[in-house]
Formats: C-alpha cells, structure tokens, sequence
C-alpha cells in the first residue's frame, strides 16, 4: 500500500470502531499514519458516554453492548475491573470501556496518534486530493478524512439560549444542572434525555417536584421481554428484489413489513396503543412485556435493513415515511428499562414528577412563563433544555461543520445531516463526490435511517474501512 495520512475526526464510539476495523483488517499495514481528533474530555467516549451520574443508565442490557467481537467484550471488561455486571449498567461505564479500548489501539500500533484538540478549519484542494487540517495555529495535510462527529448541537425549538437559568445542553449533568431544589425546575422534552435529568434530579439532588414540558407528553416505550427474532419476509434478498431504477416504493416496503408483523405474530395495533396519558402508556408497556418486547425485538431485527433500503426511497416516498411511520417506530426503537419507568410511575403518582403537554409558547421575560394550547401557564425559575441535539446541519454553524460548509466541501441533506452516497463518501456541490472523505454517524441521519445504535455504527465502520481498502489498493 502507498503511503496515507488519515486523519478521524472524532473520537467517540465511531471514531474507535473505525480506527479499530482499520489496524484490524488483512490489508492494514504501517504505511499509513493515522491521527484521531477530539477534544480531552471527549477522546475515547464521545458525548454519549462521558463521565457522569452513574444513574444515567445505558438503554441496551449489558451484555448486547458490543464493540466488536474482540475482546474483552463490555460485560468481561466490567467482571475484571470490579464493576457489577447489572442487567443495564451506567453509560459512564461503557465510555471508561471505550477509553480502555482506544489506549489499548494506540499501544499495539505506533502509527496512531491521538490529538486532543478541535479541527478549526478543513479544506479540500481537488487537483491533489489532499485535505489540509487546521487546529491550534498548525495546518496538517491528509489524504483521507474519517468524519465522525457523534451529534450536531442541542436543538433550541423557543430560541432561549444565552438566557440567564436556561440550561442549554444538560450534560453532563452533575455540572450543568442544579443541585438544589429552591427553585422551580422545569424540564423541555419527555426523551431520554429529559429522562436522565429527571433520574438526576430527584435521586441525586434535594429537587422535591419537577416539571417536563412537552407537545406531546410522550415518553419512550418501556423494553419489553427479550424475544428472539428470525426474519423471513423483511429480508435484505427480498427487498433488494423490490428495487427498481434505484429505487423501491414505500407501498411495497410496508407491505412487506406488514407480511414480517403477521408472520412473528405481532399485533400491529401495538403501533397505536398510545393514550396520550404518559403514566397510563408505561404502566401498559410493564403490564405486557412479552407482546411490547416481541414488538421491539422485531423492530431490532428490522433496523439495519430500514438503515440499507431508506436511501433507496424517492423523495416524496421517504417525506412521508418521516412524517407517517417514523414516529410509530421511533418510539419502540430505544425503549427504556424496565426499572426506570416503574421509578417515574412511582414519581408520577406521589406528585414529584409532572408531564405537562401541549405547551405552545415560552416567555422568558421574568422566569419562564410556559403556556400551553388549553390556556394553563407554569411559572419556572430554571429551565433545562432536554430536547436532543438536531439534525440539522445548518444550525450548526461552528468548528468542523461550519468549516466544510462554508467551502462547499459538504451539502445539507433536506432529511437531516450531510449529503453522502452508498457508500459513506461526501458529496460535495462544489466537487461532486470525494472519495478521499467518508462520514459515519449522527452526520449520515438522512442517508442511514436509525443507524446510531452501537451495532449499527460498528456494522458500518465495518463496511467504509473495507471501502477505503478496495480503493487504496
């Protein structure tokens, strides 16, 4: 192999995984020289595993929890360093977990280095290929760049960041968000996100009662029952039969989707058992775990193949998925444990814990006043915003986004994220497609439907590693 200079922009569970499938393939050897980009605190687990209260809990039972088939897998990693090995362990935990694995990496191969720092500008000079990198005063030249930046920035849906008691982005939380509860304290969402502030609050801290603001009210599904899952019609030889000219319709998907409920014995009424009432919806998910976990299990099995097949969709097709069917799927797609919604049910019915929906309006001009459409109003002094981060790319107009989009290195998908083709590489509207940049994560959100799972995000480091070798060769 000739000599290449790789830089990994980002240093969470995407950046490792890639960096892994790279010194791990047959072709790997040391001509190339490999540096991986993040900041300190983020380096070897990303946002989504930083340190934090260990009651943030993981949402995936330990021991699916994977990185690979190497090991040590999570669960023996956790047995040999004195860690209890509890059905959902702490998401902390996975990240010191990731950390182990990186400097581990980095030991076996000494062409790696890490760099613990922010990529401030990066550019792309089209008559030699090469990327130059710029980060603290130096410029770095690169002949491929892995851009794996786990999540954009927190959405901000009533545009109250930079106002005094709004917390913007809630993480880590036992630094951002209060420790005591002399305030009134409410909470923008009902995600897992808001779920981590309410646990936070009211097991860590003297808060006596908190608020979550949403539009809907509603909270993720409770897991359910582990149901093994063997699919026979929603196959990938099956649905791959379905495209035609690039593309496969939306009728035909779902209807083979339907045939897959049918076949598992899957009730497709559970789509729709929501009340509206949040306390109720949990209590139904704990009430029938076999028939919600047969449901959720099903979806699992049908995830990477929704990942392949949603590029394959038209616009007007793939507009409608998002809007009609996304939201039914979503909400079973990441359920939380068990424990954790008998503790908010518990919460609800002593009045610590108050889901308030359809707000419509936040004025922020003394406290924040929260209205909602059937004219209730809620006076809060301190607001956290658990909204999630957005998909949008243009609200994200700092550091490395901002740089490639102000050089036309990237285009904005209408869907969420960047524009890339099958196989992870940029496409850039000044350039077309770069070959010598490929994409994986948060940033492939229109192109790769639900693929933020660490089974997905490993699956497809898997693939862009074994694309960059074909092309290298």
């Amino acid at each position: 192999m000739t000599h290449q200079r790789i830089a990994i922009v980002g240093g969470g569970f995407s950046g490792i995984s890639l960096l892994d499938h790279l010194v791990s393939n047959s072709e790997y050897d040391e001509s190339l020289e490999i540096d991986i980009y993040d900041k300190r605190s983020m380096m070897g687990n990303g946002h989504a595993y930083q340190e934090d209260s260990m009651h943030l809990l993981l949402n995936i039972p330990t021991p699916d929890m994977a990185f690979g088939d190497k090991a040590p897998n999570f669960e023996s990693w956790l047995q040999s360093n004195g860690y209890a090995t509890d059905t959902y362990t702490s998401r902390s935990l996975f990240g010191r977990y990731l950390r182990s694995r990186l400097d581990h990496i980095c030991a076996s191969y000494k062409n790696i280095e890490v760099r613990y720092a922010m990529i401030e500008d990066l550019q792309y000079d089209s008559s030699t290929r090469c990327f130059a990198l710029y980060s603290e005063g130096q410029k770095k030249v690169y002949t491929h760049v892995f851009l794996t930046v786990g999540q954009l920035e927190y959405s901000d849906p009533y545009n109250l960041k930079g106002i005094t008691n709004y917390i913007f982005d809630p993480y880590p939380v036992t630094d951002n968000l209060p420790r005591s509860g002399e305030k009134a304290i409410g909470i923008l969402g009902c995600g897992l996100s808001a779920i981590d502030c309410i646990r936070y609050l009211l097991l860590e801290t003297d808060t006596q009662e908190v608020h979550a603001f949403s539009r809907s009210g509603e909270m993720p599904s409770v897991r359910g029952t582990y149901s093994e899952i063997t699919l026979q019609f929603f196959t990938s030889e099956r649905l791959h039969k379905l495209v035609h000219n690039d593309e496969i319709s939306l009728l035909e998907l779902k209807a083979l989707f339907v045939r897959e409920l049918a076949h598992q014995g899957v009730d497709w009424r559970l789509f729709f058992r929501r009340t509206g009432n949040t306390r109720q919806d949990l209590q139904y998910d704990l009430e029938h775990p076999e028939a919600v976990g047969k449901l959720q299990y099903l979806i699992s099995a049908a995830n990477p193949l929704f990942s392949d097949i949603f590029q394959y969709l038209s616009h007007s097709d793939k507009s409608e998925f998002l809007s009609k069917y996304h939201p039914l799927i979503e909400e079973n797609h990441s359920p939380m444990p068990a424990p954790v919604a008998e503790g908010l049910v518990e919460w609800m019915d002593s009045g610590k814990l108050r889901i308030i929906e359809n707000i419509n309006n936040i004025d922020a001009s003394d406290g924040f006043d929260v209205s909602t459409a059937d004219g209730w109003q809620f006076n809060m002094d301190i607001i956290i915003n658990a909204t999630g981060p957005s998909v949008k790319v243009q609200k994200d107009d700092g550091g490395v986004i901002g740089s490639i989009l102000e050089h036309f290195l990237a285009s904005p998908d209408e869907f969420g994220g960047l524009l890339v083709d099958q196989n992870h590489h940029i496409i850039s509207a000044r350039t077309g497609t770069v070959r010598e940049m490929f994409v994986l994560g948060a940033l492939t959100y229109g192109s790769n439907y639900l693929s933020q799972s660490v089974h997905l995000l490993n699956r497809s480091a898997e693939k862009i590693v074994k694309q960059f070798y074909a092309q290298t060769k």
